[in-house]
Parts: C-alpha cells; structure tokens; sequence
C-alpha cells in the first residue's frame, strides 16, 4: 500500500467546444506530467462533459485540482468524491481516456449529461454514484481493450 493516496473525482462543463487535436495533445501533456508526480487517473469526455478521477500522492493530487479550477476550458467543476484511498483504480494508466458514445453512456444506469444536472447541490450529489459507476465501467472495457 503506497503512504498517503487520495483520489478526487469531479465533473465539469466545457467553456467551448475541444477540438481532436488539441484533446490529444493534452492528452499527452498531462500523461508525462502525471507519470512525473505519480498521479495516475481515468478521463472521461462527452457532448461537453468531462468526468475525470485523479489519485496519487495527496499533495500533488491537490495541486492538480487547483490547477484545473484555474483552467479556462472548464466550468461549473463539481467534486463528486474526494478522500484518502487504500489502493489505486487507476494504477495502469496516467491517465486513461475514453470518449463514450450517448448509447454507451445510456447503458449506465442513472446516467444525465452532467449539462443537464444544473447547480442544485442534490442533483450533483446523486450523479456522483453514477460517475463512479462510469468511471468503474470504463476502467474494465479500457482494461480489455488496454488504451
């Protein structure tokens, strides 16, 4: 078990729309970044949306959230769950990614676009079960098909 592993998973919306390529090279940028500070994740991307889980060394995990307050690309971030963590989820991937279809998306049970959430506080707090289960979900088909 590493010493001091906590794990935050948030929602956001995008500002404007993210093209193929600029996605990819952040995509690359932040796989080295991560692989430098031991943080290792899973991202998610749809119609507008990211869920994103980020797990490592608490204080570089911390960093990294506030850095992406900051980012312009994101708004309305919702933490969905934030906490210390026995193991990792995450561990094969920096950063693993996949862009799921809606019809994907729509075999998850509970699934709203996070746009569709809006701000009130409830409505947030149940869509974080249904994040994990997202995340959970992708994590084994990306585990087959190791991305």
């Amino acid at each position: 078990m590493e010493a001091d592993l906590y794990q935050i998973i948030y929602a956001s919306a995008v500002t404007r729309p993210i093209e193929e390529d600029e996605l990819v090279g952040m995509l690359k940028r932040t796989r080295e970044k991560n692989k430098r500070l031991g943080i290792t994740g899973m991202l998610l991307h749809c119609d507008g949306s990211f869920i994103q889980a980020i797990e490592g060394p608490k204080a570089q995990v911390m960093d990294l959230i506030n850095v992406i307050r900051k980012d312009l690309r994101h708004n309305r971030i919702a933490v969905l769950f934030e906490g210390p963590i026995k193991t990792r989820s995450f561990s094969k991937w920096s950063m693993g990614f996949n862009r799921p279809s809606q019809e994907e998306l729509a075999t998850i049970e509970g699934y709203t676009p996070y746009l569709e959430v809006g701000d009130d506080p409830q409505a947030i707090k149940n869509y974080s079960s249904v994040a994990i289960k997202l995340l959970g979900a992708f994590r084994e088909l990306l585990s087959k098909n190791s991305l």
